[in-house]
């Protein structure tokens, strides 16, 4: 780029030039997947280098492992959606990229993660988050990411990210900060240039400035310049920053609207003015900021940064690379950044001494050794060394103050250190100079010391006295505040003519090249060094390929340690270690090369590398398969360590042979006397003798074989079978523990017997704690355990108080062993057995004990898993162990753990704040949210990520129940990916339990549960939709066993809690993606596994419930398109009533949707008959019903259908008069006096009962509401009271009321009845008789309450007070003249009266409200009404001529009418009409005797 770097160009100039730049530079990278990978290598290369530079027995924490390892995964996918060609793909990719490298984008700057700077983590996601923002079309946001990046980052951003984009876009503005560093420059180099008064400003000064000018330049002067350095760089920095922002302000604000001030363009103002400009051309040696090699980490970065940023990020310092970008050098002739080529580099120098105090070093890692004859009073501090390889290029980074006072121009310059300095000392053009390629060692150096790398163990070599020490630190030496770390780990160039030039230190003619690799970089089985490392759950590294032949082989086990695996499966591959080997590979090729190919190094004492060599486990996050491990760690260890010694046992060691065999002979006498005596206080002396020479062999391999033949071990068994002194029963326990650690056969040789265990089993049950531990050395199996009935005697072990100074240390602590055996036996059998063993530890106060040890760190993961089985055996206990329990523990078991360990701790956790009471749970939550030294949230979103799939739901549940704590925020990362997880979980269609999991994991958010751990949402959710049953039966028991201090709480502050949880549930799990978990669910509904559907049934049907008492955000359309079909199959299909009901509530919720509820109308035809029939169970079906009787798409007449089921002949009675219906029976009355029963249950008339106690006609029969007594009046002028019983009705009274009954209504108090007279008589049941006169004949009557509704003459219906009995028009209809108008029917159903009769104007009947007495509703038919029937849905009328008309209850509209069979061909006439309203059964009498049935449908 040449001419001015000043642009006058207005706002919207500068979006365009920044819109069209940064989506051409997006654009080449997405273009160019090569470069794309390079770039992806480099960046890793710095990571590694980091990696690399860290202590090597550091350690990281768990949680920022994962933060790399989300920037990882975020950068994959989003390759993966660059590459693929599906757009749901695509998609789908970039919205996980976007959720991963957003974790972090979101990192805090000043801070590190896992050793590396935050800042350079926020940048790279950033810039990848800019290409993602590209993909989905967004220019805009891909520009607002890419100033993200220079602005966080702009140090990184030019040399590593984008040197390109900076040189378009901010270099153009830095031409005043060029020009002070030019002129700057130029007037130091002048002062040190020998007679450079005649030279110009623009002279070529790189043609003086060479490695013999440094050396000729006082202290001061370089100083100087290294200041200079170091101000250049941070303002290039601080205004990258500035633009970058002003930039963001440009992009951010509208020039169309001026909604927004349009920024100001800020001047990027050097730190003084220069007093020329350079308008042309950059001279070469002005280099654009230091430039940093990949291969030297962060560690160059400066020591202190703008205030703008904030603290420094770390010193400056770096390691020389031989390929450094090649876009940061200026090229004068192309106007391109290129890269440096040197002939010769300078390296920053290892350590610089303060001239004020030469001797406060404080080497760190690595020491300077003086010699011993050496009168050195003042340490020569080698600063500069020119390097001769062509090959070797200077490093370009910022650095901080050095002091130089110490150097002395005299010092031969071959015996100087390399500096690692700031300063642009060559010029491209020095490269091309022919020089020398060797590099001899100086004389004064080669004197005093030799030195050779870290990695070849460190060793620094005296002349006279030598002394080796292994080190893998880097060196650091820190003088005046200035510390310069120097990694010994680098490379040496070999020159052409064949010597050596170190980088980073001066090779000398004595220094010891590395002899191999580091051993955690070599595999075990192969020998050779990494290429695809994986991490077992054992903590064992290996090579993949290896460890696949080893499982294909048919092991089951780690090849090091021989524990169990659980699985063929591997972990991904170690990418920490994976970086680390790469770091070291290119530091010695030679070497890495060398043992790729070679034979597995030699180990110590000869063994094996499968028995000797150990990995220390990657600081990166741990991949582990998920298994329940029952073995014992502390045993391993202390085996392994018993080993050991062993091994390191010689001539030479502590106990020589001679002693060995000499205790051995002293140990013959009481062996013998063991083996051979009957004298039982002969056989315990020995073995208090036998245990003392035990302890002072120290555990001899020696001593050990021969303590371990069977018949010594048979000795000590018969001891503990014989001995009652506790003393001796303890050592001898003592040693066969002692024993069984390095020797298995000994466990073998006691448990040939049978009744040796049986001893150990007794000494336990009789208080012998330490018996426990040999028993768990043992390891019997479940059978023997289970057999033993060890539970009171284990749990008493655990309550008992540990005994301080004990002089037998055994293996591991008594209560441990007891701990271990509790797992064991919970863990050991069934299902049955585990719960009946849990049960036993409960009653036997287990858990209170348990809780108390969990500060103990050995055993915690045992106790966990034992209350966790607890909890699933009894529920109920869940309370007191969260009142007791110290959650730290946990949290640190969790943090501590592998992947097994982790999962235990989850399922824990989630168990424990199942409880009963919503607020108490909410304090659990609070305190697990709160406890443990890391955050919980994070540590638990970062196992969510990389958890088994079995492990995943529960742990999702829990995220999401801790962010629920408090009002959901808009947006949360930790709900994001706690729904999410859920809802991939359910998506798993090949995976049916981890959908099982899912749904009890999203069954368990909603926060209800009993006392007893059962969760009682179906059953409150059938109670809202009015069926109660379940519900009671559920909560009976939970009252009676409710403790009364919980009785006392205020239910209502639970109740409205558990409210407000819920809604903040099924607010966040309906909002995620748009309603995506209703998608979820609808492929759950259709799942072929019952218990699957059910569950997804209840889950759905609650949430979709939860949405009517929600805001509607949109999602209602989503849930209907998902779910409405479904609930329709299920509706129709199920034959589970509650099944229906939960359909029927969820429906509910629909129809106050418009859309929804045409669509549901679409149904109605095939859905209505199971809705009448579940109407007398939910009192949500009616609101349905009615919903979809009001829309006008609906047609009434579709949703009625009849079948006529039976016709039955009582022609031999007479005339059917009077039909009722009443528990299931049917009940009918004849002219011939006759009484019937018939049973209608199975929707077939069964004659149960006739009786005959009437001597004439039954005109009418009559059933209060009690349903307790039936009526029946007659023309013998009597009333009988009948008692009512499924088979049989029983006559219990006889009223003679001295006229002739016609119609009749009665209850307990009085029976009013129709005469031949006017009006109705009123019959108190003690003979008294009152006639109520209103002229007028009464047809039909009806009571209701205190009412009495008397169908009257005249087309008039009176309304009768029964408490004073008195009567007033309810209703006068219009009268004629011609003709007579009479009500002849009248029926009450809830709340409505129903009045059939005479048909007047094309009216045949009215209904009436009984509250306000008006008319809701009429029946147009120009026929008379003679009877009515009604029932939930329908309205039935008959008329004389045998025609039965249905109606439409809700709108009084015809839809069909039904046609009496008139078999006999004569006129007879329906005498009687009753619907019955619980099986949709419609009964009809008539005057020939018979009685038909239909079937409503």
């Amino acid at each position: 780029m040449a001419g001015n770097y000043r642009f006058a160009m207005d706002q919207k100039d500068i979006v365009r030039l920044l819109t069209t730049s940064v989506g051409s530079f997006i654009q080449d990278r997405l273009i160019n997947q090569e470069e794309r990978t390079q770039h992806k290598e480099q960046c890793a290369e710095r990571l590694a280098a980091e990696d690399g530079s860290n202590d090597k027995d550091s350690e990281f924490r768990y949680s920022d492992q994962a933060v790399l390892a989300n920037l990882d995964w975020g950068i994959e996918a989003l390759e993966e959606a660059i590459n693929t060609s599906n757009m749901e793909t695509k998609l789908a990719r970039l919205d996980y990229a976007e959720k991963m490298l957003q974790v972090c984008a979101m990192l805090d700057s000043d801070q590190q993660t896992a050793g590396v700077p935050n800042f350079y983590l926020s940048a790279w996601a950033h810039l990848n988050l800019s290409y993602l923002w590209k993909l989905r079309n967004n220019v805009h946001n891909s520009v607002l990411h890419i100033l993200e990046m220079f602005s966080i980052d702009p140090f990184f951003s030019r040399i590593d990210f984008a040197p390109e984009l900076w040189k378009e876009l901010f270099l153009p503005q830095m031409s005043s900060i060029v020009g002070w560093y030019s002129e700057a420059r130029h007037r130091l180099v002048t002062e040190a240039i020998p007679d450079s008064s005649d030279l110009s400003l623009t002279a070529d000064m790189d043609q003086f400035f060479n490695e013999s000018l440094i050396f000729t330049m006082r202290p001061d002067q370089v100083e100087k310049l290294q200041q200079l350095e170091q101000l250049y760089g941070d303002s290039l920095d601080e205004n990258t920053r500035m633009f970058a922002k002003y930039y963001k302000d440009c992009m951010n604000s509208d020039s169309s609207t001026r909604t927004k001030v349009i920024p100001m363009l800020p001047i990027a103002e050097p730190p003084a003015t220069p007093l020329h400009e350079f308008s042309r051309s950059i001279p070469d040696y002005v280099k654009f900021g230091p430039v940093l090699p990949k291969s030297a980490g962060f560690s160059a970065v400066l020591k202190s940064k703008s205030n703008m940023r904030g603290p420094s990020r770390m010193n400056a310092t770096s390691m020389p690379s031989q390929d450094l970008d090649e876009s940061l050098v200026w090229d004068p002739q192309g106007d391109m950044l290129e890269e440096n080529e040197y002939e010769s580099g300078y390296e920053p120098v290892d350590d610089y001494i303060n001239s004020g105090n030469p001797n406060s070093a404080s080497p760190s890692g690595a020491k300077m050794i003086k010699d011993e004859e050496s009168e050195l009073k003042e340490h020569v501090n080698p600063i500069f060394s020119p390097i001769d390889s062509p090959k070797t290029r200077s490093p370009k980074i910022s650095s901080p103050k050095l002091d130089l006072q110490n150097l002395s121009p005299k010092t031969d310059v071959h015996g100087r250190k390399e500096p690692k300095s700031l300063l642009r000392l060559l010029s491209s053009r020095i490269s091309h100079s022919p020089v020398p390629t060797s590099s001899p060692s100086s004389p004064q150096l080669s004197k005093d010391y030799s030195i050779s790398s870290a990695d070849s163990d460190g060793e620094l070599v005296e002349k006279q006295k030598s002394s080796t020490r292994n080190s893998s630190r880097p060196r650091c030496m820190s003088y005046e505040n200035v510390n310069i770390v120097l990694l010994e780990n680098s490379p040496c160039n070999e020159s052409d003519e064949g010597s050596q030039s170190c980088n980073s230190l001066p090779c000398s003619e004595k220094m010891t090249s590395r002899s191999r690799p580091p051993k955690d970089f070599v595999c075990p089985i192969t020998g050779q060094i990494f290429n695809d490392p994986v991490t077992l759950e054992t903590g064992q590294t290996y090579e993949r390929k290896a460890i696949q032949e080893w499982l294909k082989r048919g092991n089951t086990t780690c090849p090091i340690t021989r524990q169990p695996l659980c699985s063929n499966s591997l972990p991904k591959t170690n990418y920490v270690l994976k970086r680390l080997i790469t770091s070291w590979k290119e530091q010695y090729p030679d070497l890495a090369q060398e043992f790729s190919y070679s034979e597995t190094p030699k180990h110590s004492f000869g063994s094996s590398p499968l028995k000797d060599m150990t990995f220390a486990s990657s600081p990166s996050r741990t991949f582990n398969f998920h298994i329940h491990n029952n073995t014992d760690d502390h045993i391993n260890q202390r085996r392994k360590r018993f080993t050991q010694a062993t091994n390191a046992t010689s001539p030479t060691s502590v106990i020589s042979q001679a002693s060995v065999e000499t205790i051995i002979n002293g140990l013959k006498p009481y062996v013998t006397c063991l083996c051979t005596s009957e004298n039982l206080q002969e056989c315990e002396t020995a073995v208090l003798a036998i245990a003392r020479s035990w302890k002072e062999s120290k555990g001899d391999p020696g001593v050990h074989a021969y303590l371990s033949k069977p018949t010594i071990i048979n000795g000590f068994a018969e001891i503990l079978s014989a001995s009652l002194n506790r003393d001796v029963l303890r050592t001898s326990v003592y040693i066969l523990s002692e024993l069984m650690i390095a020797d298995e056969s000994v466990g073998d040789v006691l448990t040939s017997v049978d009744s040796d265990f049986d001893c150990l089993a007794a000494l336990l049950k009789n208080g012998l704690g330490e018996a426990a531990v040999l028993i768990y050395q043992l390891r019997p199996a479940f059978a023997q355990l289970s057999a033993h009935e060890f539970i009171p005697s284990l749990v008493q072990l655990v309550l008992n108080k540990t005994e301080e100074f004990d002089e037998l240390q055994f293996v591991m602590e008594p209560k441990d062993a007891a701990i271990e055996m509790l797992e064991q036996i919970l863990m050991g059998g069934d299902k049955k057995s585990r719960s009946i063993t849990a049960l036993s530890l409960i009653s036997a106060n287990g858990i209170p004990a348990l809780i108390k040890c969990l500060d103990r760190v050995e055993v915690r993961r045992s106790i966990v898993s034992i209350l966790l089985c607890c909890m699933h055996a009894d529920k109920s206990c869940k309370t007191l162990i969260a009142k007791r329990i110290e959650l730290s523990h946990v949290l640190d078991l969790f943090h501590d753990g592998n992947d097994s360990v982790r999962g235990i701790c989850i399922n824990f956790l989630s168990e424990l704040v199942l409880l009963n009471r919503r607020t108490f749970s909410n304090q659990i939550l609070q305190v697990i949210r709160d406890e443990g030294a890391f955050s919980t949230m994070h540590t638990f979103l970062v196992y969510l990520q990389m958890a088994p799939m079995e492990q995943q739901p529960a742990t999702a549940s829990l995220l999401l129940q801790l962010d629920l704590l408090v009002e959901p925020r808009k947006m949360s990362m930790y709900r994001e990916e706690a729904v999410e997880a859920l809802i991939e979980a359910l998506r798993r269609k090949d995976f049916p339990n981890s959908q099982m999991m899912a749904l009890d994991a999203l069954l368990s958010l909603t926060g209800r549960f009993t006392f007893s751990g059962k969760s009682y949402t179906e059953a409150l959710l059938l109670k809202i939709a009015g069926f109660d049953q379940p519900y009671n039966a559920l909560m009976k028991p939970e009252r009676l066993s409710k403790p009364e201090s919980e009785m006392v709480e205020s239910m209502e502050e639970e109740e409205q809690a558990a409210c407000s949880w819920e809604k903040r549930v099924a607010f966040v799990l309906c909002n995620h993606e748009k309603g995506s978990i209703f998608k979820a669910l609808e492929e759950c509904l259709k799942s072929n596994s019952l218990e699957m559907a059910k569950s997804c049934l209840v889950i759905a049907a609650w949430l979709t419930h939860m949405l009517s008492t929600l805001p509607d955000t949109g999602v209602r359309g989503t849930a209907r398109r998902s779910l409405l079909d479904e609930f329709i199959n299920v509706l129709q299909s199920s034959r589970n009533l509650e099944e229906k009901i939960l359909t029927a509530l969820a429906l509910k919720t629909f129809i106050s949707d418009p859309v929804a509820l045409e669509e549901l109308g679409k149904y109605a035809k095939c859905i209505y008959g199971t809705l009448r029939k579940l109407k007398k169970y939910s009192a949500v079906v009616t609101d349905i019903q009615k919903a979809l009787m009001n829309l006008s798409s609906v047609n009434a007449t579709e949703l009625w259908h009849c079948n006529e089921l039976t016709e039955l002949d009582s022609s031999t009675n007479g005339e059917v008069l009077s039909l009722i219906h009443v528990k299931g029976r049917v009940l009918s009355s004849h002219s011939d006096g006759t009484i019937k029963m018939w049973d209608s249950g199975k929707r077939v008339l069964r004659l149960i009962q006739e009786v005959r106690e009437h001597t004439k006609a039954v005109t009418c029969l009559y059933v209060p509401s009690s349903g307790d007594k039936l009526y029946s009046g007659s023309l013998d002028k009597t009333i009988r009271v009948w008692s009512i019983k499924p088979e049989e009705i029983h006559c219990l009274q006889v009223h003679n009321v001295k006229e002739a009954v016609h119609e009749l209504a009665a209850n307990a108090e009085i029976a009013c009845f129709v005469s031949p007279a006017t009006g109705v008589k009123a019959y108190n049941w003690s003979g008294a008789i009152k006639h109520i006169n209103f002229n007028k004949h009464v047809k039909s009557l009806v009571m209701t309450g205190d009412k009495l509704y008397c169908g009257c003459s005249g087309y008039s219906i009176q309304d009768v007070d029964l408490g004073n009995l008195t009567s007033t028009t309810f209703y006068a209809g219009t009268k004629k003249l011609l003709g007579k108008q009479t009500i002849h029917s009248l029926h009450m159903h809830n709340g409505l009266l129903f009045a059939g009769g005479s048909s007047v104007d094309g009216t045949a009947g009215k209904v009436f409200s009984i509250s306000s007495k008006t008319a809701v509703g009429s029946f147009t038919t120009g026929i008379d009404i003679q009877h009515l029937a009604v029932n939930s849905d329908f309205i039935f009328t008959a008329t004389k001529c045998g025609t039965i008309d249905v109606w439409l209850k809700e709108r009084v509209t015809r839809v069909a009418s039904v046609k009496a069979n008139n078999s006999g061909g004569g006129h007879a006439k329906i005498t009687c009409l009753v619907a019955d309203n619980d099986v949709g059964m419609l009964f009809a009498g008539s005057s020939d005797g018979k009685i038909q049935a239909w079937a409503l449908e």
